[in-house]
């Protein structure tokens, strides 16, 4: 009987009035021996009563006879309420927050619970160490469509167990997924979202699923000590004699701070509710947080300056101006221009041909000058029809006027060229087989001279410099063909540094306007043409980006494009390649047409084959126009003049001896 308590069924070989009678007397008497460990005191709990007790006699207990009755393990987790804190709700509430604040920890609090507390205790409500209100970090949490969390960068539902981050200078909440790929192997420490720098300390975990005790609501400071949020005021409440039971939370935070400090205080501040009052308390810790840093500074800095200045005396003097501050470059060169006061002048120069091509573009004759046309025989202007229904119209009469078009060309080969600026070069590779009509508009406008002369009138740094507008606005120019054009979104994408892509206001409204990207930009993929690449002149665009801009990113320096010139432009060769193609064309038709004539008429080679040979190698006589029937025989040949009289008549060879030469085989 004892083995059969280890778990091991033990079957007795006596029979079944022995083994209940065994049983029996054992119950009999108290032999602690057979009680199993953890079992109650009392009688055998294995012995089976009532009906067919025969057939459930057994020497042996199950394992779940064991577990539940015999005192073996038990799940000690069993039936326990779940108590671990969920990510998108306060550590002091315990309810879901709306508006986030973290301690430098990670611990994710309502600013409107969190400051109050803050402010009482002086500590942090989680683990208890002192904390500060301008330690606290205002976070931005991003939401999908439904309403749910999710990170802004992957579009991934925020759950309880996905691990969270933070970026403390920015408050932009990530997955950690998105910050480890995109900031942290990179190494590029910029905020994904505003492009703002920071570093690996300033990474905060909001959420780390693999260290459950961190959210383990047992375990919280304000729990263990009983510190509750709400006692205070609960006590208001109960010493008010208004009954606050029907009114709403607000009314009731109104009627118990009437006629106290705080509500003074309050009115003074402006009001705006508990939310409101706990920003700013927030705002004005960081402030003076900020001021004290602030004050260290000019201390460090004061306490440097009274140090005594040796660098004089390792440097030569400083003149008030440069001396490079009044020489004149000659653009696109590299030497200086010595030529006094009658020196180029790059800023007049570039402002008479910016004005040139505003009024080129007012006279609106680019369309006509610039681009290929071609006149379509299969379609009209619709003038007739449209002056015949239409009561403001003049009446066209005649013949309807063919209509004009313009040719398109879709090359197979890149393009390059050259923009000549003030501060240098730029060597682009144009995408005219990816982008043909983008490439062509620009090809057609640098040709035309329409960028001669004008400026670039933004420059945002570690963005893009962006310019093509004759008006210097940024809201002018316009395309080849007049007005705008179509956008050409293809593969090609806003990535590295030196892509040239086309500037809008919108879907299709394409010009003149282009700009260079300064590094990569992917929020601008899918809404502006790609056409381009700088792949000379780096060192160029750089300058561009050194350059002062004022509050409207419009450069204090002025940065003016000379020249834009071509080398490869394929669709000249295309044209040229057309050009060939049409004559040859045009001389195998005229000699399928002779040969068919000649087709028809076979028997003039066979009765005068020596005349067809002639005329075939250019020898043939020219026959007279005459009239009658002999106007399509040709001349015969005229014969030798008759020799006057008296003159000597020449003899004939006599024919010598022999075979004589070969020379007619």
């Amino acid at each position: 009987v004892g083995r059969s308590f280890s778990g091991s069924p033990v079957r007795l070989q006596a029979k079944r009035r022995s083994i209940s009678s065994h049983v029996t007397k054992s119950s009999a008497r108290p032999a602690a021996s057979l009680t199993p460990r953890g079992a109650p005191p009392s009688g055998p709990p294995f012995l089976v009563m009532g009906k067919k007790s025969a057939s459930k006699d057994r020497g042996y207990i199950t394992a779940t006879e064991w577990k539940l009755d015999g005192g073996g393990y038990r799940d000690k987790t069993e039936g326990l309420p779940f108590r671990r804190l969920p990510f998108n709700c306060c550590a002091v509430s315990f309810v879901p927050f709306e508006d986030p604040v973290c301690a430098p920890d990670g611990t994710v609090m309502d600013i409107m619970h969190a400051v109050p507390y803050v402010q009482k205790h002086g500590k942090h409500p989680v683990t208890g160490e002192p904390l500060e209100l301008k330690d606290l970090t205002k976070l931005t949490f991003h939401k999908n469509q439904e309403g749910a969390y999710e990170c802004p960068v992957l579009n991934k539902a925020f759950t309880n167990s996905t691990h969270i981050v933070a970026v403390k200078t920015t408050g932009n909440v990530y997955s950690h997924q998105a910050i480890e790929e995109l900031c942290v192997k990179p190494k590029n420490w910029r905020d994904l979202l505003t492009d703002e720098k920071f570093t690996r300390k300033d990474l905060v975990t909001i959420q780390d699923p693999m260290n459950l005790d961190a959210r383990a609501l047992e375990k919280f400071e304000h729990v263990k000590k009983g510190h509750d949020a709400t006692a205070d005021a609960t006590a208001a409440r109960a010493e008010s004699n208004v009954n606050q039971t029907g009114v709403s939370a607000d009314v009731r935070r109104v009627l118990e701070k009437l006629g106290t400090a705080d509500a003074t205080a309050a009115l003074h501040s402006g009001g705006g509710g508990r939310k409101a009052q706990a920003e700013r308390e927030l705002a004005a810790a960081k402030q003076k947080a900020a001021a004290g840093d602030d004050e260290e500074k000019k201390k460090t800095l004061s306490s440097a300056t009274e140090k005594p200045d040796i660098s004089h005396l390792l440097r030569g003097p400083s003149p008030a101006s440069h001396p490079l501050d009044n020489v004149r470059f000659r653009p696109g060169s590299h030497t200086w221009n010595t030529d006094g006061e009658t020196a180029h002048d790059a800023a007049s120069d570039a402002e008479k041909r910016r004005q040139a091509a505003q009024e080129k573009m007012r006279a609106g004759d680019l369309y006509g000058s610039v681009a290929e046309t071609r006149v379509n025989a299969m379609r009209t202007t619709g003038a007739g029809s449209t002056s015949f229904t239409s009561t403001v119209m003049a009446h066209v009469g005649g013949a309807n006027a063919r209509a004009v078009e313009a040719v398109v060309r879709n090359p197979k080969k890149k393009g390059y060229a050259r923009v000549k600026t003030n501060l240098g070069d730029l060597n682009l590779e144009l995408h005219c087989d990816v982008a043909p009509r983008t490439c062509e508009n620009f090809i057609a406008l640098a040709r035309a001279g329409y960028y001669d002369g004008v400026g670039f009138h933004r420059s945002v740094k570690n963005f893009m410099v962006q310019g093509g507008d004759p008006t210097g606005t940024g809201r002018g120019g316009q395309s080849v063909w007049g007005g705008t054009f179509k956008d050409e979104i293809t593969h090609l994408k806003h990535s590295g540094r030196g892509v040239v892509s086309m500037a809008n206001s919108g879907a299709h409204t394409n010009g003149s306007q282009f700009f260079v990207c300064y590094k990569s930009a992917a929020h601008l993929d899918g809404k502006h043409s790609v056409f381009g690449a700088v792949v000379g002149g780096m060192e160029t665009l750089s300058l561009m980006e050194r350059v002062p801009v004022d509050l409207d990113d419009r450069p204090k320096t002025a940065i003016v494009i000379d020249h834009v010139e071509v080398f490869v432009d394929p669709y000249e060769d295309a044209a040229r390649e057309e050009t060939e193609a049409a004559e040859k064309k045009r001389e195998d038709d005229a000699r399928d047409e002779r040969e068919r004539l000649e087709a028809l008429n076979p028997g003039r080679w066979w009765s005068n084959p020596a005349g067809e040979a002639a005329r075939a190698a250019g020898d043939a006589p020219v026959a007279e126009a005459g009239g009658g029937v002999g106007k399509y025989v040709s001349a015969a040949p005229k014969r030798q003049a008759e020799a006057p009289a008296g003159a000597a008549v020449a003899k004939k060879a006599k024919p010598g001896g022999g075979y004589g030469n070969f020379d007619a085989w």
